[in-house]
């Protein structure tokens, strides 16, 4: 499997572990926008609905990437208002954490300088969600050049 055949566009919505997981991204950009530290109110939040363990290995996690960026995180995709690509990269590759490690890091290579520590703490986040009852799904698939019809995305937001 190279990077190249890695799809970024979905078949399917997001499921409800990653509509958690966006909005506790979302919730920690505006935080950060509004010049307000995120950790403390975004692990809460998430401690509430999932655990104390999921909401530090998620700020533990977003440390990670922030420390490792190279360039800001687009939030939202600026065309439709829907899931950006960043936001997508983050959460595809923290589903691929426990089983396509190297295929996580290569889809945040664009993202950050150095995906490991990243990937190390989205293995954790992975599990400590899945435990929590908001599994993340291994979106991976490889594209097929054969295929004359390929899937099209339920909902124009989703890329």
């Amino acid at each position: 499997m190279t990077p190249d055949s890695i799809a970024l566009r979905w078949t399917t919505g997001p499921t409800v572990g990653e509509r958690l997981l966006l909005g506790a991204m979302r919730q920690w950009a505006a935080l950060r926008s509004a010049g307000e530290p995120p950790s403390r109110l975004v692990a809460q939040a998430l401690a509430f609905r999932a655990s104390n363990r999921t909401g530090g290995l998620f700020v533990a996690w977003m440390q990670s990437v922030e420390a490792s960026l190279r360039r800001p995180i687009q939030v939202e995709c600026p065309a439709c208002g829907g899931i950006s690509t960043d936001e997508q990269r983050l959460m595809v590759s923290c589903g691929l954490a426990g089983t396509a490690t190297a295929a996580g890091e290569a889809l945040l290579e664009p993202l950050l300088v150095d995906s490991q520590p990243t990937m190390v703490l989205a293995r954790a986040l992975n599990a400590a969600l899945r435990v929590d009852g908001y599994p993340l799904p291994a979106r991976l698939r490889e594209e097929q050049a054969a295929d004359p019809n390929p899937p099209t995305p339920d909902r124009p937001t989703v890329h």
